[in-house]
């Protein structure tokens, strides 16, 4: 019999989340300690394209067992309410045209050009796993209470703690406080895109895209990775505003979000 199954879902989704957690930092621990690669190197994606592998179908056994794609995220998309993601959208592409133009510059040898294309590979699974978790297991669990702002929340402080294990991987421990801030504002803000949006397939998008640009403009030179990283810091103000909007909108759990019938938000 399964135990797992006489669970409330939030209590299923803490410790999806924790054992999540727990991998992700065995993961860094084994890059710095062993192969003495620090957090932020492009060379990590050479190991944690297979830890996501592990992490994705992890994710996979969660969903097709306790819940449903569904029930998640995977739903008729309200495509009118990407206009929200629209601010972000423009700074991403900004991102892009410097990160490639630089790269265009570059003198890239074969076994970087190899590097790149493995950051694209490996960021796509940290979108799709990190958004599945959060936005889709943790926030759709959460739901299930009725309060969904407390489900926002949670979804937001689980995706920060997530990022704490950054120092396992010789993240400087100074620089943590600020980085559990801004990937809490990112949580911040995509809770209620998930809402908005009803279908968790545009932050899986944007996420990957994200961090790809984020991890492959160093392979341009320092002077693009800093353009590249100055750029995102617009995204802060975006977040919170935007997020503080949204935050004030959502006032009950959409309907479709416990029975994944795909009726309008309920603001």
């Amino acid at each position: 019999m399964d135990k797992l199954a006489s669970l409330s879902k939030p209590k299923i989704a803490i410790l999806a989340a924790c054992l999540y957690t727990a991998i992700m930092g065995i993961g860094m621990f084994y890059m710095k300690t062993f192969l003495s690669i620090t957090y932020g190197d492009p060379a990590m994606m050479n190991l944690f394209w297979l830890v996501l592998i592990l992490l994705n179908a992890i994710n996979v056994f969660w969903v097709t067992r306790y819940f449903s794609w569904q029930a998640i995220g995977f739903r008729s998309l309200s495509r009118q309410q990407l206009v929200w993601l629209l601010p972000s959208i423009v700074l991403l592409i900004a991102m892009w045209v410097v990160c490639l133009s630089g790269l265009s510059r570059a003198s890239l040898s074969a076994a970087q050009w190899q590097l790149f294309a493995l950051a694209g590979f490996t960021t796509l699974l940290v979108g799709f796993g990190e958004e599945i978790m959060y936005r889709g297991i943790v926030l759709h669990a959460f739901l299930t209470t009725n309060r969904v702002r407390w489900a926002m929340l949670v979804s937001a402080i689980g995706f920060s703690l997530l990022h704490a294990v950054n120092v396992f991987g010789g993240a400087p421990l100074v620089a943590l406080p600020m980085q559990l801030i801004t990937t809490f504002l990112f949580g911040f803000f995509f809770a209620p895109l998930m809402l908005k949006f009803n279908n968790i397939l545009p932050l899986i998008i944007f996420h990957g895209l994200w961090d790809f640009v984020v991890f492959a403009a160093p392979l341009a030179g320092e002077q693009t990775h800093a353009a590249v990283a100055a750029i995102g810091l617009f995204n802060i103000p975006i977040e919170i505003i935007v997020g503080i909007v949204l935050w004030l909108q959502i006032k009950h759990v959409p309907e479709r979000s416990i029975s994944d019938v795909p009726n309008p938000l309920l603001d």
